[in-house]
């Protein structure tokens, strides 16, 4: 269950992406998805890092093996990024030059966030939802270097922590989605941490645990996913981030595994990252089609035209990751 929802994660962020010219703001706590995604990599992480076969491995290449998974999807992504927003680039349109559009590309291949306006501020203006992957990777590295395996003390402090920086930061900035932007880019890290470190305690907790709780159908997980996008409700984002994202995730890992679940398992737990980082780009290309070929904006707008660029993300994040497949021969280091 939890690979479905990290799938939805990327599905329901680009799903917000496309409606917005359209309908306006599509989940009023959209920013939620990102910390669901966050605490679901840290369990996932405390659960891959503590295999007898990992523990006994070297830091450096269990991390060289996830990034060396996770990279090539990720410059694939960026390089799709790279050219949807060519046509801007090259037209000099809202602030884009060549000179920034390369300039961007590079930093991108290295990692490195870019401070500019571009792209209401992104600190990844080529392709923006891939800072929260960037700062993933970092976290799964600190994650395997704490060898918190049997020892979750530390996990303990430093979740504290980050929930303490998150809320000041929180209430400094009013604004509950740091880490994208450039003005709040630094209030990501411990968000990341926060959520990071809660789904790995979460882990240690329900390997302890789990046996005792209820065991949900899947389809209560997926309608508790839903619901916490929809709350119109100020400051509910905190309660939903300490409260309702761990008891999401700690559902999904217990609920029940009928057979159509283990089937949609499979196939997100293979297209979930790329569903992911490909939303984005494969937005903006369409965004350039529709005005290239004066679509109508109803069609746009209209259930055919989102199921249209919907099936096109998927076949995209299908033949990417064939390609990485097909060109990466490391074993991916988390399942």
């Amino acid at each position: 269950m939890l690979q479905m929802l990290r799938m939805l994660v990327g599905l329901s962020i680009f799903a917000g992406h496309w409606s917005e010219p359209y309908f306006g703001q599509m989940w009023p706590q959209g920013q939620i998805a990102i910390d669901i995604f966050f605490m679901i990599e840290g369990f996932l992480s405390m659960r891959f890092l503590s295999q007898p076969a990992v523990v006994g491995a070297g830091w450096r290449r269990v991390v060289g093996d996830r990034i060396a998974h996770v990279y090539p999807i990720y410059a694939m992504a960026l390089i799709a990024g790279f050219c949807s927003f060519a046509p801007l680039a090259l037209k000099h349109a809202e602030g884009w030059t060549i000179a920034n559009w390369v300039g961007a590309f590079f930093s991108g291949l290295v990692l490195m966030p870019v401070f500019s306006p571009r792209v209401y501020g992104s600190v990844f203006p080529l392709n923006p939802p891939s800072w929260a992957i960037v700062l993933e990777l970092f976290g799964f590295a600190f994650l395997a270097a704490l060898r918190v395996q049997g020892s979750p003390g530390r996990l303990v402090v430093l979740w504290v922590g980050a929930m303490s920086a998150c809320l000041a930061l929180g209430a400094l900035w009013h604004d509950p989605n740091a880490g994208w932007s450039a003005a709040h880019y630094w209030g990501g890290w411990p968000r990341m941490i926060l959520s990071f470190c809660g789904g790995a305690l979460l882990w240690h907790l329900h390997r302890r645990h789990g046996t005792r709780g209820p065991t949900l159908p899947p389809t209560y997980v997926l309608a508790g996913f839903v619901g916490m996008h929809l709350p119109a409700i100020r400051f509910i984002g905190w309660p939903l981030l300490a409260f309702g994202v761990p008891v999401l995730v700690w559902s999904g890992a217990a609920c029940a595994r009928p057979a159509w679940l283990e089937t949609i398992a499979g196939y997100a737990r293979r297209n979930a990252l790329a569903i992911y980082l490909l939303g984005y780009p494969v937005m903006m290309i369409w965004r350039y089609a529709d005005t290239a070929f004066t679509m109508r904006p109803s069609f746009a707008e209209s259930p055919a035209g989102f199921a249209l660029v919907l099936g096109s993300l998927l076949a995209a994040s299908v033949t990417v990751m064939r390609l990485q497949n097909n060109t990466v021969r490391v074993a991916p280091a988390r399942p």
